[in-house]
C-alpha cells in the first residue's frame, strides 16, 4: 500500500514530502489500512499526520472504536481529533451525518492549515456510487463517480485508494495483522448503498474479478467527456447574472440550448443543492411552462422564479411582504423590512418624480395595503383591473407581490410607482409628497 500512496501523488502531480495530512479514520478496514500506509512513510517523507474521527453515536460499539483509535494514535505519536454527533438527525440520517462530518473535517483542516484531507474510499465504493447515481438519476459528471482529487476549502480532498479493490485492502490488513472494526450498519438493508453492496456488487465480481477496472475505465471515459461538455456549460454560465443570494439568466438564451445541455446547465448552476435528475427535470418543466410568471419554493431549499424572459433562483424562501398602513401625516412609515414610505411636507409646486404621489394633507388619512383580487383603478378609459394593468406592463411576479395600493374610502388612488388614478387630477392644493423607498436584496 506504500507504493499505492507514492504512485498516487506522482500520477496526480501532488507534493508529498513535508506536507500536513488530516486522515479521516473510521476504524474500518479501509481507513485503518490507509492509516498504516501513511505511518509507514511518515518518517521517510517527514509527513505531519493528524487523525480526524467522527463518532456518529449510532452503535454501542462506537465508543469502543473511539477509545481504540485514541490509544492507537497515542501509541504512534500522532494527534487524534474526535467529535461526536450531538444533534438528532433531521430527515435522511446519512445525508445529515455526512454534512456534520464534513463540517468537522473542515474545522480540523482549517485549524491545522492542512494541505490534504485524506479519505479511504476505494474502488468498490466507487462502483456503489456509480450504480446509486444510475438508479437515482444524475448528470454526466455524477455518473462518472468519485474524483481522486477535489478542492476542499483551502486544502485538497484526496482519495488515494480509489483505484484499489477492497479485497486488496482486506488482504493487506490480514497479512499485517491490522486490527479493525466492522460497522454492522453497513449491512442494514434500509440503505440503498448497502443493498447494492450486498446484492449487486458480488454478482458483478462473480462475472469478472477485475470488474472494478471496468468501472474505473467507465468513470475515466465519462470524466473526459464531461470536460468537453463543461466548456459548453460554462459558456452559458458566463452570461448568467449572480448576486449574493440569487442567480438569474435569460429564458431566450436558455431555450437556444438542446435539452441535454439545459439539464447539465441546471445541474451545474444548482450543484450546492445536490438535486437528483428527477428534481432537475421538475425545474426544467417549470422553466418550459407556458405560464409567464411563476414562483415556487422548491423542496424547501430555494425559490424558483419565472418572470417573462427572466429565470431566477434565490436562496431560501422569498416571502410576500404583508402590510396595511394608515398614513395620517408627514413621517416615515415602515411597510416591511425592505419597503418604507416617506411622507414629506412640500410647499412648492414642483412636479414630483412620476413614481411619487403628490397629495393634499387635508385629504388624509389614506391607506397603503397589499393588492387584493378584484382591485380596480380609474383611468382615462374607465375602471381597469390592477391585475390587467400589471400584465400589460409586463411586471414580474416578485414586483407584483410588493405592489403598494394607495386607497381613500375604498377608492384606489394609485398603484404606487406604476399608475395613478384619474381621481387625482381633480385634487388641488397639494402640499405633501408620498415617496416609496425599497432596499435591494
Amino acid at each position: 500500500m506504500d507504493k499505492v500512496l507514492i504512485n498516487f501523488f506522482k500520477n496526480n502531480n501532488l507534493k508529498f514530502k513535508n506536507k500536513t495530512f488530516v486522515l479521516a479514520i473510521s476504524t474500518g478496514v479501509d481507513s485503518m489500512v490507509m492509516l498504516q500506509a501513511f505511518l509507514n512513510l511518515k518518517d521517510k517523507f517527514a509527513l505531519k499526520l493528524h487523525v480526524a474521527h467522527y463518532n456518529h453515536r449510532m452503535r454501542m460499539q462506537s465508543e469502543v472504536e473511539e477509545e481504540f483509535l485514541k490509544e492507537y494514535c497515542l501509541k504512534n505519536d500522532i494527534s487524534c481529533n474526535v467529535e461526536s454527533l450531538q444533534e438528532d438527525a433531521t430527515g435522511n440520517f446519512q445525508s445529515f451525518a455526512r454534512t456534520k462530518r464534513y463540517e468537522f473535517f473542515y474545522k480540523v483542516c482549517a485549524s491545522l492549515q492542512a494541505d490534504y484531507l485524506v479519505l479511504a474510499h476505494h474502488a468498490d465504493d466507487n462502483i456503489e456510487t456509480i450504480l446509486m447515481r444510475i438508479i437515482r438519476g444524475s448528470n454526466l459528471k455524477g455518473y462518472s463517480g468519485m474524483d481522486e482529487v477535489v478542492p476542499f476549502h483551502n486544502s485538497l480532498l484526496i482519495r488515494p485508494f480509489l483505484r484499489t479493490a477492497k479485497s486488496e485492502l482486506i488482504n493487506y490488513a490480514n497479512l499485517h495483522k491490522l486490527k479493525y472494526y466492522q460497522d454492522e450498519s453497513n449491512f442494514d438493508d434500509i440503505y440503498t448503498r448497502n443493498r447494492i453492496r450486498k446484492e449487486i456488487v458480488p454478482v458483478l465480481y462473480n462475472e469478472d474479478q477485475n470488474v472494478y477496472l471496468k468501472f474505473q475505465d467507465f468513470s475515466e471515459t465519462l470524466k473526459e467527456a464531461n470536460k468537453l461538455l463543461e466548456e459548453k456549460v460554462n459558456n452559458f454560465l458566463n452570461i448568467t447574472i449572480k448576486g449574493v443570494n440569487y442567480v438569474n439568466f435569460s429564458l431566450l438564451e436558455f431555450l437556444k440550448l438542446n435539452n441535454f445541455l439545459r439539464i447539465e446547465v441546471l445541474f451545474k448552476l444548482l450543484k450546492e443543492y445536490e438535486l437528483s435528475k428527477s428534481a432537475i427535470e421538475e425545474i426544467l418543466k417549470l422553466i418550459l411552462s407556458t405560464k409567464k410568471n411563476l414562483k415556487v419554493h422548491f423542496k424547501n431549499q430555494f425559490t424558483f422564479v419565472k418572470e417573462y424572459n427572466k429565470i431566477s433562483f434565490y436562496r431560501g424562501l422569498i416571502e410576500t411582504p404583508k402590510f396595511d398602513v394608515l398614513i395620517i401625516g408627514p413621517g416615515t412609515y415602515q411597510l416591511s423590512d425592505k419597503i418604507s414610505v416617506n411622507v414629506i411636507k412640500k410647499d412648492s409646486i414642483d412636479i414630483p418624480n412620476y413614481a411619487d404621489l403628490w397629495y393634499n394633507t387635508n385629504m388624509l388619512p389614506i391607506r397603503l395595503r397589499n393588492r387584493k383580487p378584484g382591485d380596480k383603478i380609474l383611468i382615462e378609459t374607465g375602471y381597469k383591473k390592477v391585475k390587467d394593468l400589471l400584465i400589460d406592463k409586463k411586471i414580474g411576479i416578485l414586483e407584483r407581490e410588493q405592489v403598494i395600493i394607495c386607497e381613500k374610502d375604498k377608492e384606489i388612488l394609485a398603484v404606487l410607482g406604476i399608475r395613478k388614478s384619474s381621481v387625482l387630477k381633480q385634487m388641488k392644493n397639494n402640499d405633501i409628497i408620498i415617496k416609496v423607498e425599497r432596499k435591494d436584496g
